[in-house]
């Protein structure tokens, strides 16, 4: 992987396979929805309560489903400048990892912060996630991570270049502000928005900082050294005795009369420790 200053944004020679290939499937699923009244939506949006039914091919499916054209315009615009600088430096593989991860962790995360209904007169009706934002959100942190210092021209800046961090962290604060304020607009999650970008930030600082994690992994994995066991110590005669010569040649005597086995537990306490000394 290579970190160089990215070039070629937007720029149609410069557009990579994986991203042509998703901004073709995500346009033909919206025109064979719009233009062709196909209910795709009714079949592969992701409803807040998808663990019910165990739906999770939904975690994957709606991501390619959009609310409309505005909504769709918004995501591929992002997929189209950034996608390839982003699979440039990843590579086609991983770029496809990224796009995917970030999707599906930002529906998963976004189903367990919705509320899987809302109250419509008095009809209660289910809430569903679409939109491939989620995956863009982590392409662009993924970017973030990769080319923090990238100048990045927003659309109502067009003067103005800002970095890629401050592009990053202002819309993810962004949207952990709508997350708590307005967690649902339109069908279109925040939350999946705010989950993804992390998602696709910590896979690509990852890559980037392999030993950075390495060492966060062997900080938090190290072992208590094992603790030193207890041994009871073998009972001794008392240390206060003091053996004179007088007390070993008596034991001595009375060994050489009677044998070891006449010895009384003290004296051979008493004749171990002379030995030792």
């Amino acid at each position: 992987m290579h970190y160089n200053e990215p070039q070629n944004l937007g720029n149609m020679r410069g557009i990579t396979p994986s991203v042509k290939f998703l901004l073709i499937l995500n346009i033909a699923v919206f025109l064979l929805e719009f233009l062709f009244k196909i209910p795709l939506s009714g079949w592969f949006a992701l409803p807040a309560d998808w663990w019910r039914n165990l739906s999770f091919g939904q975690l994957f499916t709606y991501m390619f489903i959009h609310a409309g054209p505005s909504h769709l315009l918004m995501n591929m615009l992002g997929l189209y400048f950034i996608g390839p600088t982003v699979e440039r430096t990843l590579g086609s593989y991983r770029f496809f990892i990224l796009y995917y991860l970030s999707g599906i962790l930002g529906g998963l995360g976004w189903s367990l912060l919705a509320e899987p209904y809302v109250q419509v007169g008095h009809q209660l009706v289910p809430i569903t996630c679409v939109g491939a934002s989620g995956a863009i959100m982590g392409i662009l942190g993924a970017f973030g991570a990769f080319y923090p210092n990238a100048r990045v021209y927003l659309i109502f800046l067009p003067f103005v270049p800002l970095r890629a961090w401050v592009v990053v962290l202002g819309l993810a604060l962004l949207e952990l502000y709508q997350t708590f304020g307005h967690p649902i607009i339109g069908g279109v999650a925040n939350s999946a928005h705010l989950i993804g970008g992390i998602a696709g930030f910590g896979y690509a600082y990852q890559l980037k900082h392999p030993h950075v994690v390495a060492e966060l992994k062997s900080r938090w994995g190290k072992k208590k050294p094992p603790q030193p066991q207890y041994r009871p110590r073998p009972k001794t005669a008392p240390q206060s005795e003091q053996l004179s010569k007088e007390e070993i040649d008596a034991i001595l005597d009375k060994i050489g009369k009677q044998g070891m086995g006449a010895l009384t537990h003290r004296e051979r306490e008493l004749l171990k420790r002379a030995t030792r000394g």
